[in-house]
């Protein structure tokens, strides 16, 4: 049965800030299932409200991509000392010399131009290399030196194709002519990139009710972030959402985090390096590390400029 678990014990989500760790599990939805609103749980923007020991099973069931999104368990933790986001996005360096530029400029055009028809593919692709072939011939003759690095650039994967040895046009225009073919280099945009954040919890339970909710929120995690077997196959991990609360509202600065999965969570269990429990086995001091990565990259339509809305993402 999910339930909303918490350390410190005491902490009071209605004056403090906290990170608020929301534990769901995607199942497939039955065309009877239908969209519901939070229960009395959550008083606003996800906030929980309730006891420590309240039930969340119900809270915020919804339908996305013929799966309902299941709540498990909630959990409530002290915002670690250290936080923090970074975002990046790749680039690399790209090439495009003169001579590939001609050749797929003439290439481009003739696909533009030719059109198949619906059932003579091979007429169509004859067609194409004649055409293309034509206006190869254009571009080197209208440029004798386009016509000489070509022909270069043949006679060096020639001596390549004989076993000759590996050599480059670059290689054989820098020692007959003293240059080399501009590259037209360019820092081309490759993609966003998925954030990590992680997270450095040290628990030292005061009472044995507090060190029953630390020993339920290590299993917990545990348990959401390992799959699932389904004979055959494996269930995917559960999914995690992560807020920094202020109260019973959202952080009105910190950094926004999307649906995440725990990709790797340690637990030191002799937290001050010296091995020490209590009488019922639970140590007294523990560190718990976790590691979560989102499950989608950041977007400029992610942003508000609302300042209400903080930093964002």
């Amino acid at each position: 049965m999910a339930q909303v678990l918490r350390y410190p014990y005491d902490l009071y989500t209605q004056e403090t800030d906290y990170l608020q760790i929301t534990l769901r599990r995607k199942k497939a939805a039955s065309s009877s299932l239908e969209e519901f609103g939070s229960s009395s749980l959550i008083k606003k923007n996800g906030a929980y409200q309730g006891g420590p020991t309240q039930n969340a099973s119900n809270v915020g069931k919804k339908i996305s991509s013929g799966f309902v999104s299941q709540v498990g368990d909630i959990i409530l933790l002290p915002i670690p000392s250290s936080i923090g986001d970074s975002n990046s996005v790749n680039f690399s360096e790209d090439k495009l010399d003169a001579i590939t530029a001609k050749v797929a400029g003439a290439a481009y055009n003739i696909m533009t131009t030719q059109t198949p028809g619906k059932t003579d593919i091979t007429g169509f692709l004859n067609k194409l290399g004649e055409n293309t072939l034509k206006e190869l011939k254009g571009v080197f003759a209208e440029s004798a030196d386009l016509r000489a690095i070509y022909l270069t650039k043949l006679a060096a994967e020639a001596a390549g194709l004989a076993g000759i040895g590996n050599i480059s046009l670059d290689q054989i225009l820098a020692r007959s002519q003293g240059k080399i073919l501009n590259p037209n280099m360019e820092l081309l945009f490759n993609g966003p990139t998925i954030r990590s954040f992680k997270f450095s919890f040290k628990m030292t339970p005061r009472s044995k009710k507090e060190g029953d909710q630390v020993k339920l929120i290590i299993g917990s995690l545990k348990r959401h972030m390992a799959p699932t077997p389904a004979g055959n196959f494996l269930g995917t991990p559960g999914q995690f959402d992560l807020t920094y609360r202020s109260g019973p509202d959202n952080h009105k600065f910190l950094n926004k985090i999307k649906t995440c999965v725990l990709q790797d969570m340690s637990v030191n269990y002799t937290g001050e390096n010296v091995y020490a429990t209590y009488e019922d086995g639970t140590p007294v001091s523990m560190i718990m590390d976790l590691t979560f990565k989102e499950l989608e990259p950041i977007y400029s339509s992610d942003y508000s400029n609302d300042p209400n809305e903080g930093v964002g993402y």
